[in-house]
């Protein structure tokens, strides 16, 4: 029995032993050569390509397989397509119990691969890709696990002939620790794995896996060194609108991939990246982006949690280049911006309804956080080529740190810990528009855009320092220059939270040697502001080429200083209200005329302290107003323009001289216009001009100058208004005025002193000019001007020059209710006239008997002129007026000289001072007569530089027949005197006959005429009565033209002694003119013809 068993058991062994032998024999070498041949000859049936193995091993017991050698060609035998030096596959005993392939280690050495890129859409293995695509899908998914697979030393070669470039992968590196449909107890040994050297560029990627426990988790590494990453952008799967031509990777990633068991996934990145030399370029090749090195330094970035932490991003050597084109569009959005992707379907609503959302945020929103962002050594050039506003702005050495920004998408906000600049270098150039800039088109109106809320922005800190900026405005004929350096600036509790309030502190230094300060807060919305202003010598001079077309003036130097505290807000009607405290000060004014150079208006300093402005409603109040060490050059032109109104140019643009004495072109044709006006006779003072009717005036807003200092004033004055032209310098103005308000019930105090031509002026008095209606009583006057530096002037239009003499003058003007009152004195003191000039322009006036009149003993001519009228007449100037009333008073004192003589020391009317009657055919001068010489004797008295002349007159009608009565009276008085010599009687100084005695003399002196007498019958003498005797006596009595003449010149020689002996008027002054006729005029009854007549000169 024991036998049998053995025998079974001995032939049960060697059948097994056979059947092992017979399975090691096909194992070992039946199926290497038919895995072999077969592989070779499936490669040349499908593939069409030549495949050749240089060995193949199996070992059936181990299930391992080895290849050695593997050389596959390209399907035309030129090159190698693929090609391994060693294949290992060590199957698993698993798979007999599973009923599929589990191999328990892959193991690939030194593959190669080749790859041919034809052209845009074909490559060298299409033929492959498409014999795989044509295969039918299986029924089933496929059941195999492949575990532990090693690629070592591989290498790919890559031909892009479109592109002219070949890439090389070589070292590569692969470890994959499954690949399964289905799970297995397999060890797994193999971490994931992946490293190569790209084109020279070293690649790393490394992982952990850990697929079968209750939370899967997948950890990679990823490890990049020096990638050229231009080689790689051809092949991505969009077009670029931009170019690289150069940038280098680096990076060091890691991702971790966690599926709980319940509960969403979790995908954690970190790590770090490094780009270095990138350049990107417009498809053009124009310049746009260039960076030394970015360099990113990952956090924590949960994927799906909605948490994006980042260490920093540092950005060094960034130069930019952008450029906004005609329309406005930024070349580096355009490089950006994506392609329009093609419209896709809607997905079904059941689809979308399926889809999980157990990814993504959670409902509270994201965050985003960046521990430093950094700028270093930054150039950007900005151009804006719009041709109504080209603008070039560069900005080098440009450095910016923002440090713990933080974005919460679901509460909206955004904070920053702190932004930090310490240098930048900022250049700016606005060019010449070549185009007006476009009308704005308005756009239509829709329905407003659904408030979703918007962003708060906080910033704990910003803070700049050592920037410099330069503005050159190259738009206006002199380039506008600003250089603002150094540049600080700190800002504090940054938000955009309504009513949060920002701390500020900015300092700056502009053009030099201006400084600006602002410290203080202020808040966004709504918008408030406390600011403490100091602003030092800030020069205004580079603004000059904006106000330059619209202004005669040219601006040499100014420089504003103010320094106080700023309070503004946003009420809520919007408007702005608030004020200012605090002083400023224009210094070192100086403007020039631009047509001619010549100074026009400067100064040292005008001062405001204690100024207090106020908005809504508008109140002003200075405490003091300082005008110091100034100069203005005023001129009043022909038409009675001042200089000053010339400031702004006219609508035609053209310059006018703002400092020319002579008239200009233009005034001249103005005066010409208002000739025919100006000429018009008028009495230019007490006509009252009805003012026209307005609207019910507002009351004015309060405004006060507490005190308005002047000192060391000077002012060149030119009056081309009047003829002749008048220059006087007044200088060393200084003085106070006190109390300046808007108030209609205040006035302000006045007290200016100063020299005009070296003459003392002093004005004094009261005045509002801010009130609505001006009102002033100011009384002003000047001393001792001297009269020779007017030389020139008298000479060219009196015809005389001046050798001597001094003018006063008083002025006092009161205006209330628009009505003015005013007097005007005028004093000249000895003045003397030289030589005589025969210019046409001398005035025909007897300017010496004017002189001669005017003046008193002492020389002096004291003129006082009074007027009146309203200041809305549009025809009434102060100036005028007192002038042409002077000139009047001179014409008047000329013309009618005993008007003034009777208006200043009595003795009748005029008429009767300029003659003196005589009876008719006597010279003798009459008691009533002697009381009007007595007037005229002082007259000449007290004007020493008066000279009379006495013309003696006639009437040979009256003075005829008086000087006959006058010759028989002789005759009757001859014989009377006669008779008392006979008596021995003592004859009186004058004989007079009496009327008891005239008839005997009148009978003797008849007889005793030659001429033929009436006789009687008897041819004897009528005894004839009184009266007819005396007719004949009278009609016989011849009177020659020669005795009336005598008789004038007897009256005129009267009149002289009586001046010079009873008068003591010196003869010298007194001539006779030869005495001439005098009819009586008809109808006057009240003129003498029988007179002399006196004449001043």
């Amino acid at each position: 029995m024991k036998n049998i068993w053995l025998k079974r058991a001995l032939r049960a062994v060697l059948v097994l032993a056979g059947l092992v032998l017979l399975y090691a024999a096909l194992g070992f070498l039946a199926l290497p050569a038919l895995i072999k041949s077969q592989a070779q000859q499936k490669a040349a049936d499908i593939l069409h390509r030549q495949l050749t193995i240089e060995k193949v091993e199996l070992n059936p017991f181990t299930l391992a397989l080895t290849v050695h050698g593997l050389k596959m060609m390209e399907p035309q035998g030129e090159a190698v397509f693929a090609s391994f030096d060693r294949l290992a596959v060590d199957l698993s005993g698993q798979s007999l119990l599973r009923l599929a392939p589990v191999v328990q280690e892959v193991r690939l050495s030194k593959p190669y691969v080749h790859l041919v890129r034809k052209d845009a859409n074909h490559y060298s293995i299409d033929d492959i890709i498409e014999l795989i695509a044509s295969q039918p899908p299986s029924p089933e998914p496929a059941r195999f696990s492949v575990n532990n697979i090693q690629i070592e030393e591989g290498g790919i070669a890559f031909e892009d002939k479109p592109a002219g470039s070949s890439h090389k992968v070589e070292g590569l590196k692969l470890g994959i620790p499954f690949v399964s449909s289905m799970p297995t107890d397999v060890q797994l040994f193999v971490e994931p794995l992946f490293s190569a050297v790209v084109n020279g560029a070293p690649l790393h990627l490394s992982g952990k896996l850990r697929p079968f426990a209750d939370t899967k988790e997948v950890v990679f590494e990823l490890k990049l060194d020096n990638v050229d990453v231009p080689r790689y952008l051809a092949y991505l799967p969009t077009k670029l609108a931009f170019r690289m031509p150069s940038g280098r990777l680096d990076a060091q990633l890691h991702a971790s991939f966690r599926q709980p068991k319940e509960g969403g996934p979790a995908l954690v990145l970190g790590g770090e990246a490094k780009a270095q030399s990138v350049e990107l370029t417009q498809v053009d090749g124009k310049p746009a982006l260039k960076a030394k090195e970015l360099a990113a330094k990952l956090g924590k970035i949960d994927v799906f949690g909605g948490r994006f932490d980042f260490e920093s991003l540092i950005v060094d050597g960034l130069e930019a280049n952008v450029v906004s084109d005609s329309k406005g569009q930024l070349n580096v959005a355009r490089m950006f911006a994506p392609e329009q992707p093609q419209p896709l379907a809607p997905a079904p609503a059941k689809a979308q309804a399926d889809v999980p959302a157990k990814a993504g945020k959670s409902s509270s929103g994201s965050h985003y956080a960046l521990k430093t962002l950094e700028f270093r050594n930054t150039t950007l050039r900005y151009v804006i080529e719009a041709p109504h506003e080209p603008t070039r702005v560069a900005v080098d050495k440009f450095a910016l740190a923002l440090r713990d920004i933080a974005v919460e998408t679901g509460k909206q906000t955004v904070s920053i810990g702190e932004i930090v600049s310490d240098s930048a270098g900022i250049d700016v150039n606005f060019d010449k528009p070549r185009a007006a800039a476009p009308t704005p088109t308005q756009q239509p109106k829709g329905a407003a855009p659904k408030d979703e809320g918007s962003y708060v922005l906080t910033i704990a800190r910003l803070g700049i320092k050592g920037w410099t900026t330069r503005l050159v405005d190259n738009a206006h004929a002199k380039p506008l220059q600003i250089a603002v350096a150094p540049l600080s600036l700190d800002l504090q509790d940054i938000s955009t939270a309504p009513g949060s309030r920002i701390k500020a502190d900015l300092k700056t230094t502009v053009n030099n040697d201006g400084h600006l300060a602002l410290n203080g807060s202020f808040v966004l919305a709504p918008f408030s502001t406390e600011l403490a202003v100091e602003v030092k010598d800030l020069g205004i001079l580079p603004l000059q080429p904006y106000v330059t077309d619209y202004v005669n003036l040219r601006l040499v130097h100014a420089d504003v200083s103010t320094k106080g505290k700023l309070l503004l807000e946003t009420g809520s009607d919007g408007a702005l209200k608030g004020g200012f405290k605090g002083d400023a000060s224009v210094t070192n004014l100086a403007t020039v005329d631009k047509a001619s150079s010549n100074d026009f208006l400067r100064w040292k300093a005008l001062s405001f302290g204690g100024v207090d402005v106020r908005l809504q409603p508008f109140a002003l109040n200075i405490d003091k107003v300082g005008l110091s060490d100034f100069f203005a050059r005023i001129i009043i032109d022909p038409s009675g323009r001042i200089n000053v109104q010339d400031i702004m140019r006219d609508k035609d643009g053209a310059t006018k001289s703002l400092t020319e004495a002579d008239p200009s072109a233009h005034a001249k044709a103005k005066a010409s216009a208002q000739a025919s006006k100006a000429n018009a006779p008028r009495t230019p003072a007490v006509a009252e001009a009805k003012p026209a009717p307005t609207q019910a005036a507002q009351p004015l807003p309060p405004v006060r100058v507490g005190k308005l200092v002047l000192s060391g004033g000077r002012v060149r004055f030119t009056d081309n208004f009047i003829k002749p032209n008048y220059t006087a310098n007044l200088n060393d103005l200084g003085g106070t005025v006190s109390g300046l308000s808007s108030d209609s019930n205040s006035s302000a105090n006045v007290d200016l002193r100063g020299v005009v031509n070296n003459a003392p002026l002093a004005i004094g008095g009261r005045v509002n000019p801010l009130k609505r209606d001006l009102s002033l009583d100011v009384k002003a006057e000047v001393r001792g001007i001297e009269l020779a530096s007017l030389s020139a002037y008298s000479d060219k239009y009196v015809g005389y020059g001046i050798e001597k003499g001094k003018m006063s003058f008083e002025v006092g003007y009161n205006i209330e209710n628009r009505q003015l009152k005013s007097s005007n004195r005028l004093i000249l003191e000895q003045l003397t006239f030289g030589r005589e000039n025969s210019n046409p322009e001398v005035t025909k006036l007897p300017v010496g008997l004017a002189v001669a009149l005017l003046s008193d003993r002492n020389g002096v001519i004291d003129i006082n002129v009074p007027i009146g009228g309203s200041i809305d007449d549009p025809e009434f100037s102060i100036g005028g007026i007192i002038l042409k009333i002077i000139g009047n008073a001179i014409v008047k004192t000329v013309t009618a000289p005993f008007t003034l003589i009777s208006s200043l020391f009595g003795g009748g009317s005029a008429e009767e001072l300029s003659m003196l009657a005589f009876d008719p055919g006597r010279a003798q001068i009459q008691a009533a007569g002697e009381e009007k010489l007595k007037p005229l004797a002082r007259a000449l008295g007290e004007r020493p530089g008066l000279k009379l002349e006495i013309t003696g007159r006639y009437d040979p009608a009256l003075d005829m027949e008086a000087l006959k009565l006058l010759s028989i009276d002789r005759k009757l008085r001859a014989l009377k005197a006669k008779d008392m010599q006979v008596r021995g009687e003592v004859l009186p100084d004058s004989v007079t006959v009496k009327a008891d005695e005239r008839l005997a003399l009148l009978t003797r002196a008849y007889k005793d005429e030659k001429f033929e007498k009436p006789r009687n019958a008897l041819g004897l003498q009528k005894t004839l009565p009184q009266a007819e005797m005396e007719r004949l006596m009278l009609t016989n009595t011849k009177v020659e033209e020669e005795d009336l003449v005598a008789l004038g010149n007897r009256r005129a020689q009267a009149a002289k002694d009586w001046l010079t002996k009873t008068g003591q008027v010196p003869a010298e002054r007194i001539f006779i003119v030869a005495a001439k006729a005098l009819q009586k005029e008809a109808g006057s009854e009240k003129a003498q013809s029988t007179r002399v007549d006196f004449s001043l000169r």
